[in-house]
């Protein structure tokens, strides 16, 4: 066995998860919500392509915080 599916088992033992069997049933269609910064001088922004933000778009299950307990 290589090192690549040695990590991969540890993972998966160690977390309980691994890859869903079917990806695409996780997803959500979303609206994004798209912001607009003026340029401040110190970070570079497009004057065309906006901040996109996509929330809920990925369906977790048995997860109600997927960033954890702040």
């Amino acid at each position: 066995m290589n090192v690549l599916q040695e990590i991969k088992r540890g993972v998966v033992k160690a977390t309980g998860s691994r890859r869903p069997e079917n990806p695409s049933a996780l997803l959500r269609n979303r609206k994004p919500l798209n912001y607009r910064f003026k340029d401040d001088g110190y970070i570079p922004n497009h004057p065309s392509w906006p901040f996109v933000i996509y929330k809920g778009v990925v369906r977790l299950p048995g997860v109600t915080r997927p960033g954890g307990n702040f």
